[in-house]
């Protein structure tokens, strides 16, 4: 990683650079790291606990909110594609030297997702389920088809869905006992013929073939927002087309099971539907009716995303140890209060920074 300083003026690229975007990536980081909010101290409670069950991974079928964040990054990771790589062609840099850039890209993401899986595990692991690992596959499926035209594009995205589901429901060998069943299925017996070993909470690295769907999505959805089409028009298809691949992922339901951990086709079109309607939310406040001062936390939060992915990862477990050191004092008068201030602590601290290095114009990137 690298620090960034960027000058104090600004092209006119830069100047037509989405507030709503920026805002929107924050957003997902800020749940990614905050979450669940000290909430999880709450989920006896008759009312908070009902909020707590959506800041959990659904356990296996199913879609809770906090499912939504990894499609939330990996979507918006398309997004700013369409606009960053015209900034890098503008400047003269040939397909061939961008190619090398995401290629070098991608392999940093996969070692900095080691780095941080290892610290966490306390040994070096090869963990190849880690965000930054899939988005590194995904990120690389998506620059090769950037120039291409949506119907292209789209076209692929489907196609990498109807391959994974297919690999699911028909290829069989030892240990696969159905295509959604838990533990038994194709993707998991991929990772042990190949890598020797399964993953914690039931998820497959081909994921990454299904989640390239959510990449090419924020890839179109970018080309649409930085393109001169009408706001009606950006608007009116973002909206029918969230709305259209919610109810495609629902209708798929029966037949295909919404499932994050092995990344259905179905959770897949859902999730896409759902955070288009998101950035479409983030977009008609910010950028049309230029409510922002609301989301200025966020866009502090997102211009470090990476970086802050991996402060996480590799002192989240300390900061949440460290801060009941300066709670528990209280906790015989205030009770539950002090470990949901402890909480609090540790995602403020995150915060803070983000905060420092935005005041300073440190900017992190691969």
């Amino acid at each position: 990683m690298k620090s960034e300083n960027p000058p104090a003026s600004t092209s006119s690229a830069t100047q037509d650079r989405l507030f709503s975007v920026d805002a929107f990536r924050g957003f997902t980081m800020f749940c990614m790291f905050a979450g669940p909010f000290g909430l999880d101290l709450f989920e006896h409670h008759w009312f908070l606990g009902h909020i707590v069950w959506q800041l959990d991974h659904a356990e296996w079928t199913g879609m809770h909110f906090w499912d939504l964040i990894q499609p939330f990054f990996m979507f918006i990771v398309g997004v700013v594609m369409p606009y960053s790589f015209a900034r890098r062609w503008a400047r003269g840099e040939s397909w061939n030297e961008s190619l090398m850039h995401v290629l070098r890209r991608a392999a940093l993401l996969i070692g900095w997702g080691l780095v941080a899986r290892s610290i966490g595990a306390g040994r070096p692991n090869l963990d190849l389920i880690n965000v930054l690992a899939q988005i590194a596959f995904t990120y690389t499926v998506a620059f090769l088809i950037l120039k291409k035209s949506w119907k292209f594009q789209a076209s692929v995205a489907l196609l990498l869905l109807v391959a994974h589901t297919l690999l699911y429901l028909f290829v069989r060998v030892d240990g696969v006992e159905g295509p959604w069943v838990r533990n038994a299925n194709i993707g998991q017996a991929l990772d042990l013929m190949i890598l020797g070993k399964t993953w914690g909470g039931s998820y497959a690295t081909i994921n990454c073939v299904s989640s390239a769907f959510n990449t090419i999505l924020g890839v179109l959805t970018g080309s649409l927002l930085f393109s001169k089409e009408s706001l009606s028009r950006k608007t009116r298809i973002l909206a029918y087309s969230g709305l259209g691949l919610v109810v495609a992922g629902l209708a798929l339901h029966p037949f295909i099971p919404i499932n994050k951990k092995i990344w259905t086709a179905s959770f897949a079109i859902l999730s896409g539907g759902i955070t288009v309607l998101a950035l479409l939310l983030f977009y008609w406040v910010c950028d049309v009716w230029k409510r922002r001062a609301w989301a200025g936390l966020f866009v502090m939060i997102g211009a470090n995303s990476i970086f802050i992915y991996l402060f996480h990862e590799i002192l989240g477990r300390w900061m949440r140890h460290t801060a009941p050191t300066f709670t528990n004092w209280a906790e015989p008068f205030v009770g539950v209060w002090a470990p949901f201030t402890a909480a609090w602590l540790a995602i403020a601290l995150q915060v803070y920074v983000c905060w420092w290095l935005y005041q300073r114009r440190i900017f992190f990137k691969l």
